[in-house]
């Protein structure tokens, strides 16, 4: 009795085993894909985290994977828990999941790499051998404007136009391009829904017009606006105007590029709700402008 006893123990503790063992053995393996489902299902980052912790796991992070997570709406808590299972190194996130817009001021994580939270702004992004490289695109601000064929208007009696131009002092930008086409990331604030002042932080690259300066022996300008005896047009002239295309990366990131090659010149995004009206027509424009040095 005591020799059946011991081998009906001796069963149920392999049983119990083998049944602990068996879940271990099944688990699945987690990759971006449940990820994303799990993102979308709005599980709590947090929950995901943990699941990773959790799980064996084949993850894809390399650059496009990384968009396309962004795209998805993945935390960054939860791509730094990717990183850390990849690479078996701690990885802190470089803002907290919670934050849906650009990186304030203090941001952290790889400067050069455009898919790291910035400060808010416009940059310059250009790869050589392999090697990144993020370059701020400054602000410079529009002191005077200019008014221009009024000799002409009064010979045609008012028929020919009078021009208002806005300009940047200097026949060129610091910043000067060896490339025809250039890629530029936009960080902004996304988390107004649009609903931002004049003072504030612009929320989608709709907000700024790519622009050809006309460059002077001194300085750099734009019509901005237009007028004879019949009427008066303001806005940008078209012929200053050129085209982008800009791609929402998610979390206040977008990346944008002309739509055409650009020619030899100078050019800068204009932030289309600077200036003060309340002065002169174009003062206080606000344009982050660079220079182009090849032909296209």
């Amino acid at each position: 009795m005591k020799r059946l006893n011991f081998l009906v123990f001796f069963l149920l503790a392999g049983l119990i085993c083998l049944g602990s063992a068996l879940p271990a053995a099944a688990q699945e393996t987690m990759n971006n894909d449940e990820v994303i489902t799990l993102t979308k299902a709005g599980l709590n980052p947090t929950l995901i985290v943990g699941k990773i912790k959790s799980s064996k796991t084949n993850f894809d992070l390399s650059t496009d994977s990384l968009i396309k997570l962004k795209q998805a709406g993945v935390s960054d808590d939860v791509v730094a828990a990717m990183l850390e299972a990849k690479s078996g190194k701690p990885v802190s996130a470089a803002v907290s999941s919670t934050s849906t817009g650009a990186a304030p001021v203090g941001a952290t994580g790889d400067p050069n790499d455009p898919m790291s939270k910035h400060n808010y702004g416009i940059y310059l992004y250009e790869e050589k051998d392999g090697v990144k490289k993020m370059t701020p695109v400054k602000a410079n601000v529009s002191a005077q404007n200019r008014t221009g064929g009024m000799f002409t208007s009064s010979l045609t009696y008012g028929i020919g136009k009078v021009k208002i131009k806005t300009n940047l002092p200097g026949r060129n930008a610091d910043l000067q391009l060896q490339t025809t086409t250039p890629t530029f990331y936009f960080y902004l604030d996304v988390t107004s829904g649009g609903l931002n002042t004049a003072s504030g932080i612009p929320s989608d690259p709709k907000e700024f017009a790519l622009v050809r300066f006309n460059q002077r022996s001194d300085n750099r300008e734009v019509t901005i606006g237009k007028a004879n005896a019949f009427g008066a047009k303001g806005g940008l002239s078209d012929e200053y105007v050129v085209e982008f295309k800009a791609e929402d990366l998610g979390n206040g990131i977008f990346r944008v590029t002309p739509a055409v090659d650009l020619k030899k010149g100078e050019y800068g995004f204009y932030l289309l709700n600077s200036g003060n009206s309340n002065t002169s027509a174009g003062v206080g424009s606000k344009f982050f402008d660079f220079g182009v040095n090849m032909t296209p």
